[in-house]
C-alpha cells in the first residue's frame, strides 16, 4: 500500500496533484483510500476494484455504492426538474456545502461509455444513482477528471459496514487501510461531527431525506429559507440513514 501522508488538509494545488495520482491508480484497477471533506472514503473505477471495496468493508451486496460527481455531471447525466437543479445549486454552489443526491440518470450518457457493467451495477439501483458532490478540492478534481475522461469512480465511506464514518486516517480500520493500493492522510476531515455521519443524501424529485448527514441542520435551514420547504428533523433515536 502506498501512503501519502500530509498530516493536515493541504493547499488546493497539492490536493489536485494528489487527485491526479489517485485517479491513475484507480483507473488502472486499484482501490484508493481518500480524505474527503465529509469523511474518509474508499473508491475504485473497475468492476474488480469495486468488488474489493465490498470485500474490504464487508458491505452487504444489496447496498449500492455512491459515485463521485460535480455540478456538470449532475446537469448532464441526471433527469430532474428545474426545481431540483435549483436545490442542488443552492446547497453545493451558492453555499459551498457537500451533498449527495439519489435520482434517475441517463444510462446512455457518454460519461458512462467505458464503465464496466459490474462496477455500474454495483453503483445504481432501479434506474437511480447516488452522486456525491462538492466534498472538497481532492474530490472536486477527481470529479473533473472523471467527466473529462469518461471514467466514473464508485465507492463508499472508508469503514467496516455499519461502524460509522471515519474522520481521521488512523480511525479507519487497519484491515481496510492495508487492503487499498493507495491511501492518503490529510489529518482530520473538515466536516467531522459527533453523529459520525458523512454527507446528507436527498432523493430527487421527492426531496425525501435518505440520510441526515453531518451538515444537515445547516442545509435544512437553507432549504426552508430559499424554497419554503421544511425537511424532517434529524431523528432523536434510531438510525440517521435510510439507505
Amino acid at each position: 500500500m502506498e501512503l501519502i501522508s500530509r498530516g493536515q488538509e493541504p493547499l488546493d494545488a497539492v490536493q489536485q496533484s494528489d487527485a491526479r495520482h489517485a485517479f491513475r491508480v484507480m483507473t488502472s484497477g486499484g482501490v484508493a483510500l481518500l480524505p474527503l471533506s465529509v469523511s474518509y472514503a474508499i473508491f475504485a473505477h473497475t468492476a474488480l476494484g469495486v468488488e474489493r471495496i465490498y470485500s474490504l468493508k464487508k458491505r452487504p451486496q444489496t447496498k449500492p455504492n455512491g459515485v463521485i460527481g460535480n455540478w456538470d455531471i449532475f446537469q448532464d447525466v441526471f433527469m430532474v426538474e428545474q426545481r431540483d437543479r435549483d436545490l442542488v445549486r443552492c446547497l453545493t454552489i451558492d453555499h459551498d456545502l457537500p451533498l449527495s443526491i439519489i435520482g434517475p440518470y441517463r444510462a446512455d450518457h457518454d460519461w458512462l461509455r467505458t464503465v464496466q457493467f459490474g462496477a455500474l451495477h454495483r453503483s445504481t439501483k432501479a434506474g437511480t444513482m447516488d452522486l456525491l458532490m462538492n466534498a472538497g478540492p481532492l474530490h472536486n478534481e477527481l470529479a473533473r477528471l472523471s467527466l473529462e475522461t469518461a471514467q466514473p469512480l464508485m465507492g463508499s465511506s472508508a469503514n467496516l459496514s455499519g461502524s460509522g464514518s471515519k474522520f481521521r486516517f488512523l480511525d479507519v480500520q487497519e484491515s481496510l487501510r492495508e487492503g487499498c493500493d493507495i491511501a492518503m492522510d490529510y489529518g482530520t476531515s473538515r466536516h467531522i461531527n459527533s453523529w459520525e455521519m458523512g454527507s446528507t443524501i436527498i432523493e430527487l424529485p421527492s426531496w425525501r431525506v435518505l440520510r441526515w448527514g453531518g451538515l444537515f441542520e445547516q442545509q435544512a435551514e437553507l432549504v426552508k429559507k430559499h424554497f419554503g420547504v421544511q425537511l424532517p428533523a434529524r431523528p432523536t433515536s434510531g438510525s440517521w440513514t435510510l439507505v
